[in-house]
């Protein structure tokens, strides 16, 4: 029973070490068999846990190396529109409604300073927009958003 012992949590931690693995590969690599691989993976995609399998892209090498954050401050009865705005726009890579001085935080990729400067202008154009706060990035010493998930890797 030691083997089932926290098991979706390393299925997903050995997913996201490299989701193209078969299923035998898989088992092998977590001690279990092929079809409790499948039942697993299975009830996290059914349950949403795991949503889709994407390659990790380096933008940076795709010519999309200017990294923005930008906080947006809005108006009360226009954050919906605007987020949804914000959502369709495909240069926004993560866009986040928060509490404090601002209400809307958004991270963009850009090829240049110019593109993001056209961005922000377009952004400032959007009916309910107050006003931004626009930091670039300088370094991303971490970037990946994966957590660990077994106990095993969790600091006390």
């Amino acid at each position: 029973m030691m083997a089932y012992q926290d098991l979706d949590a390393r299925l997903i931690e050995a997913l996201r070490d490299d989701a193209r693995r078969s299923l035998r590969e898989l088992g092998e690599a977590l001690g279990v068999s092929t079809s409790t691989v499948r039942n697993h993976l299975h009830e996290l995609e059914e349950s949403g846990v795991i949503s889709g399998y994407r390659p990790v892209v380096d933008y940076s090498r795709l010519g999309y190396g200017l990294v923005a954050v930008i906080r947006i401050k809005a108006r009360g009865d226009a954050l919906p529109r605007i987020v949804e705005a914000l959502v369709a726009d495909d240069r926004l890579t993560h866009v986040y409604e928060i509490t404090g001085e601002f209400d809307v935080m958004v991270i963009g990729r850009f090829r240049s300073e110019t593109e993001m400067n056209r961005e922000i202008k377009r952004l400032l154009g959007l009916p309910g927009i107050e006003g931004t706060n626009t930091s670039i990035v300088l370094s991303a010493p971490k970037e990946a958003g994966d957590i660990s998930l077994t106990e095993a890797d969790r600091s006390p």
